[in-house]
């Protein structure tokens, strides 16, 4: 839910929310906001392992596309895309990257493009 709806972590201490929660299931606990990151990021961590593995041992070929766009804070970010085909020939996407970036030249996106690749030990 906080991932799909982009809800910060704090979401979790506010008082109309934890009410609700209260009045589907009244024991149940919710998590602190530094419980329910830790727990997220873990996930995120096994995620990208599984996802390394079937890269480096599914996929052949992987095409990538970056996207570069400056928020209204005036932040430039940067996200890194891998699309493939799956052994059942259906297009997949997955999203590598998304990281704030110090601008949009050439050279700043390849060097993001080249730590991304490093990272994920794709060649």
């Amino acid at each position: 839910m906080f991932v799909e709806s982009e809800l910060p972590f704090r979401f979790v201490e506010n008082k109309g929310f934890r009410d609700f929660v209260w009045s589907l299931q009244p024991r149940f606990e919710l998590p602190s906001r530094t419980t329910l990151r830790r727990e997220m990021w873990e996930l995120y961590e096994e995620e990208k392992a599984k996802l390394k593995i079937f890269l480096s041992k599914q996929c052949e070929r992987v095409c990538l596309t970056t996207d570069t766009w400056t928020s209204i804070q005036n932040l430039n970010y940067m996200s890194l895309t891998a699309h493939f085909i799956d052994k059942d020939w259906k297009l997949q996407k997955k999203i590598l990257n998304f990281s704030q970036t110090a601008g949009h030249s050439g050279e700043l996106i390849a060097k993001h493009v080249e730590a991304c690749l490093n990272n994920w030990e794709l060649k």
